[in-house]
């Protein structure tokens, strides 16, 4: 390899390195009022009428993601929040989003069968420190948080993060 290729790779390790430095920084500007601690105790009532309580989860790590109907990034996400409910718990929380039978029409449409939950007045998802969706909490196999991300998420970096929270 002569030296101005070595020179190029460099330069582009530098940038690529910044750049995770910046989105990392951003990160955590966008999650610095976000809800830490154990939600082992947390209950809520799904759209189906069935009630949980992520203690129920013990041992695995939870899901716990925060979307709306309207939200185009949610939108790119479904597909990610369903594969992963084929492996881990999730539970999903449409925020800010139209009543129950709008939600479930949405599901129904999308092909969702996560579980969820409706929160149209985004308070539930205020009391969490959020100020827009998407969001996503890992929850550890004890119900502790573990990782906070908001914003689109890809598969294997969610995949990544439970997989983290069970170490």
């Amino acid at each position: 390899m002569n030296t101005q290729t070595k020179k190029h790779w460099r330069s582009w390790l530098v940038y690529i390195l910044l750049f995770l430095v910046v989105m990392q920084a951003a990160n955590w500007w966008k999650t610095r009022d976000a809800a830490s601690g154990n939600l082992s105790e947390f209950t809520g009532e799904l759209i189906d009428g069935s009630a949980f309580t992520i203690s129920e989860f013990s041992g695995e790590p939870v899901l716990f993601h925060f979307w709306a109907t309207w939200c185009p990034i949610c939108e790119m996400e479904n597909d990610t929040i369903q594969s992963i409910s084929q492996d881990y718990p999730v539970i999903s929380i449409a925020s800010w989003s139209e009543g129950e039978a709008e939600v479930k029409a949405y599901m129904r449409d999308n092909q969702l069968t996560f579980p969820a939950m409706l929160d149209t007045s985004g308070e539930l998802a205020q009391s969490f420190g959020l100020k827009g969706v998407p969001a996503s909490f890992i929850l550890d196999p004890r119900g502790e948080i573990t990782f906070v991300e908001t914003g689109y998420s890809t598969e294997p970096g969610l995949r990544l993060r439970l997989w983290l929270s069970t170490l």
